[in-house]
């Protein structure tokens, strides 16, 4: 999936990016969400930027992930420029020290949180980078999770597995968006 997603040619790169885009904007979550916890690409990865402006620019809260040891933590940024991040674990872009920390369990708003991931199915299931980072969080999170938040992960249609295999801590999402199709997780 690694290598299938590396292929990608710029011009299909570009314009599977738009359509996600374009499918995230569209959602009644990213419409009703008052906070959007997203992520600073990371080599291959479909490129959430863009996105990450509109939130801004449209007043929605925008939150992006730390590492902090073997976990994440979460701060609120306030702007796209250099000012705001420092380059951090595995040379990802994560927002400075300094930056508000947010903590999703005092959060009143709704929240739509966009993860990456390898590979995924269309059972919602994710395959990570193998750190397990999201798959720690999103275990606290689901005992106190509010009825109107959403889990996404984000990919291109070449990240879409018929099956992906899982341990017991790995944790399903919601849905999943791709360029081509919303897969919806009916097991919840």
């Amino acid at each position: 999936m690694r290598a299938a997603r590396k292929a990608l040619t710029t011009e299909i790169r570009s314009s599977e990016t738009r359509r996600v885009l374009e499918r995230i904007m569209e959602s009644l979550s990213y419409q009703r969400a008052g906070v959007v916890v997203s992520y600073m690409a990371l080599g291959s990865e479909l490129d959430l930027a863009e996105l990450n402006g509109k939130v801004l620019a449209e007043g929605k809260k925008l939150v992006l992930p730390v590492v902090a040891g073997k976990d994440l933590i979460f701060r609120e940024v306030g702007g796209l420029t250099e000012e705001y991040f420092k380059v951090g674990s595995f040379g990802i872009r994560e927002p400075r020290e300094e930056l508000p920390l947010w903590n999703p369990m005092e959060e009143r708003f709704n929240t739509l949180w966009l993860l990456p991931g390898v590979a995924f199915d269309r059972d919602c299931r994710r395959l990570g980078q193998g750190g397990g980072y999201y798959d720690r969080t999103l275990e606290r999170l689901r005992t106190l999770r509010r009825a109107g938040d959403t889990i996404a992960g984000v990919a291109f249609d070449c990240q879409i597995a018929d099956r992906i295999p899982t341990e017991e801590w790995d944790a399903s999402l919601d849905v999943v968006i791709t360029p081509g199709e919303t897969y919806i997780n009916h097991h919840i």
